[in-house]
């Protein structure tokens, strides 16, 4: 431990000269972290771009942008910010718990600037890993709480994350051993976990995330659509992102409510669905595991109707979100945690 210690003192002073910058933020972001210790014991959250943190957190975004460019990352500061928040919310020395990455008990490294040095240098080197083997963009994230060889295993099983990669592969290591997991994320799942690093851990990060955040479309050739397909309906939806909803809108000139906008986007790639969300729910077949494009069905969200009716439907994206038009407007939304996990009542994949 002594040794370790040694070599990062001797390595942070040899540095000292060159990174005058770098220093000058690191104390610039220290100010900052105590100006604002006191502003998030009132609130709970901030934002960096797409990312939405607390002020703990946010205090480090010029350490974490400074650290992110000269590992060629800039853009994954966001998501950095995010994996700070998962980890530690901002809180202890160890803020990215990046200890274990250079083979040391957890909360060893006791240098917040440190600390993000080397989770960011280990970050790095996974998303260059998933790159060189033609990974997605979540695949490494996942691989932040796995390590490296989650990378191997995506790559083998169709070079895209899903949650059920994360999951076998976390069940495998852990040779099935479970645990309780009782995070609100993992309620869809009966809140357990493989006791081996976190299955959940992509969804974690992207709930601080705006949803669309580097998520894209979700696995495009899982698609029961056929994966040209699918991205034709995406390509189509996405040209209204940010609109207004619009009530009975079923047309762009018009703009779209939630069933106006499925039905008009699935007519323009070959099915024809009925109106209304509680037609496309019976024009569609039940199933339990959904891929990308199928719909996604909420009851009990228009109190003029009866509770258990359904009344909105919106484009099942991936374990996460979904793409929909509602009161907020038009573009993704997680659908498994608050309001919509409340008011959640099925898949449906459609049918010609």
């Amino acid at each position: 431990m002594a040794a370790v210690t040694a070599k990062v003192a001797i390595s942070l002073g040899n540095q000292a000269v060159k990174h005058r910058k770098k220093i000058a933020i690191i104390s610039l972001s220290s100010f900052m972290l105590m100006a604002v210790g006191f502003m998030s014991l009132m609130s709970n959250s901030g934002n960096s771009g797409t990312a939405r943190v607390n002020e703990a957190v946010l205090a480090w975004e010029p350490v974490v942008r400074q650290f992110a460019e000269e590992q060629g990352i800039p853009d994954y500061v966001d998501v950095i910010l995010a994996i700070m928040m998962v980890e530690t919310g901002g809180n202890g020395l160890d803020v990215m718990q990046s200890s274990e990455s250079l083979g040391l008990p957890p909360n060893t490294i006791t240098d917040p600037i440190l600390s993000i040095n080397v989770g960011v240098k280990h970050f790095a080197s996974v998303i260059n890993d998933a790159k060189s083997k033609g990974l997605d963009f979540w695949s490494p994230v996942q691989s932040y709480n796995f390590g490296s060889g989650f990378n191997n295993y995506v790559k083998n099983n169709g070079q895209q994350y899903t949650f059920e990669l994360a999951s076998n592969f976390s069940k495998n290591l852990a040779n099935g051993k479970t645990v309780k997991y009782s995070n609100p994320i993992a309620d869809f799942n009966g809140n357990f976990r493989y006791a081996y690093g976190n299955m959940y851990y992509v969804m974690l990060v992207q709930q601080y995330l705006s949803p669309g955040a580097g998520g894209g479309i979700g696995n495009v050739d899982a698609s029961a659509l056929g994966p040209e397909v699918y991205q034709a309906l995406m390509n189509e939806v996405l040209k209204y992102d940010g609109w207004p909803y619009s009530w009975g809108g079923s047309i762009p000139s018009v703009g779209f409510d939630c069933s106006g906008l499925v039905q008009y986007a699935y007519r323009l790639i070959g099915y024809d669905l009925p109106r209304t969300a509680a037609e496309q729910h019976a024009h569609s077949i039940p199933v339990a595991e959904p891929q990308p494009g199928d719909l996604i069905f909420f009851k009990g969200t228009n109190p003029t109707r009866p509770a258990g009716s359904i009344t909105h439907v919106g484009i099942y994206i991936d374990e996460q979100r979904m793409y929909d038009a509602n009161n907020g407007g038009i573009g993704y939304s997680n659908w498994n945690q608050g309001y919509w996990k409340q008011h959640f009542a099925g898949f449906g994949r459609v049918v010609k």
